[in-house]
């Protein structure tokens, strides 16, 4: 499932590709190149620097959309403050919140 902020599977910014589950490995579901004995290291070479360069691509997405995120979660943030910070004067109440009083 992706995240929301992300918009990436957790294993997609880990490994660069998605999931296979382990059916998919019996019943081939995706597209694969055959490989045989002459061409298995280059086939792996190609595969091995085309899921770095994936991943270094996704990982940067990822990033862009979390700062994203944030930028949007601040504006929301900031819009809900009152536009004059309150001034307290010495002398006036004010209700004392313990959070620990809470867990009791």
């Amino acid at each position: 499932m992706k995240q929301d902020t992300t918009q990436a599977t957790p294993f997609e910014l880990i490994y660069g590709r998605t999931a296979t589950l382990p059916v998919e490995i019996k019943v081939n579901t995706y597209p694969t190149e055959p490989i045989t004995e002459e061409n298995f290291q280059e086939t792996l070479l190609r595969k091995t620097y085309d899921l770095i360069e994936i991943l270094e691509n996704k990982q940067k997405k990822a990033a862009d959309n979390i700062q994203k995120s944030q930028e949007k979660q601040k504006e929301r943030h900031n819009n809900q403050l009152p536009d004059k910070p309150v001034k307290f004067k010495i002398g006036d109440k004010v209700l004392l919140y313990h959070t620990t009083m809470e867990k009791q």
